[in-house]
Formats: C-alpha cells, structure tokens, sequence
C-alpha cells in the first residue's frame, strides 16, 4: 500500500509543482499591478494640476481601487479560492474598461475617456519638478510610463492570468 501510494503521489507532484508555479506568477503578477498603481498614487500629486483636487482624487481613489482589488486577487491565489480568484479578475476587467469610459462633462474639452485624463495628467510638465519632461518629451517620465504599463501591459495580463480556464 505504502508503495502505490509513493508511486502515486510521484506521479501527481509535477502537476502539484506546475500548478504552484501558474500560482506564483500570477501572485507576482498582481505585485506588479498593485506596485504600479501605488507608485501611480504618488504620481498624482507628482504631476497633476494641484488645483484640480476633485478630478485628482478621483483619479487617486481609481488607483487605490484597483490595488485593492489586486491584493483581493493575490489573497484568493494564495488562498487557492479559485472562484474568489474569478471573481476579482471579473472586477478588474471592469476597472480596467473603466478606464474607457467617456471623461466627466467638464474635462471632455482636453480629453475624451478617463484613460486620455489620467494620460494627459502624467505628462511631463516644467512646472513640476518631479514630474519634468525627460530631454523634451512629456511621455518620457517616470509617471507617464508607468501608467502606459499599467493600463497596456501589467493589468491587461493579470486578468488574462486570472481568467478561468475552460
């Protein structure tokens, strides 16, 4: 008995090992997500217009939101709650569609979706020393490429990782 169970579970440990690897990065994955957003955060006040403390907080609080959720998302990994997991990725597809969504009435004369505000307050601006144009190019700070990455790479992975597997 002792030997068809060895012979059993040697056969199960590449699956067990697989699946903790899938796991692991898809932990690493929503590290990545919530890093980015926090640091996004900090970026707001880094770049935004400061007397715009109502659209900056908004924008804020979607960040906050979506590290939340990803921390939700890393927690249900762990945890191996795979319909938490589901269920978190289904929130951040929404949060990331979100960032599609027509711009509020007063900001539609500079952008149209909440992604080209958010876009178009991390770019580089001379008036603000920590979020200054590199060699001339708005798009070439920090703050801006971090925010490119979010929203076209790390986010956009992790929902995919997420997803449930038919």
């Amino acid at each position: 008995m002792a030997t068809v169970l060895a012979i059993i579970l040697a056969n199960l440990s590449p699956f067990v090992a697989v699946q903790t690897a899938a796991s692991d990065l898809r932990a690493g994955q929503a590290d990545h997500v919530i890093s980015l957003s926090q640091a996004l955060v900090r970026g707001v006040d880094q770049c935004f217009n400061p007397s715009n403390k109502k659209g900056n907080d908004a924008a804020k609080n979607r960040l906050n939101k979506l590290a939340n959720t990803a921390r939700s998302a890393k927690s249900s990994l762990i945890g191996g709650d795979v319909q938490k997991v589901a269920h978190t990725a289904a929130e951040l597809e929404a949060q990331w569609k979100g960032f599609s969504a027509k711009a509020p009435l007063l900001a539609r004369a500079h952008c149209a979706t909440q992604r080209d505000c958010m876009r178009l307050g991390f770019e580089g601006n001379p008036k603000y020393r920590n979020c200054l144009p590199v060699n001339g190019d708005p798009h070439a700070n920090i703050q801006y490429i971090q925010f490119e990455e979010l929203v076209d790479s790390a986010l956009p992975q992790l929902i995919a990782a997420l997803r449930p597997r038919g």
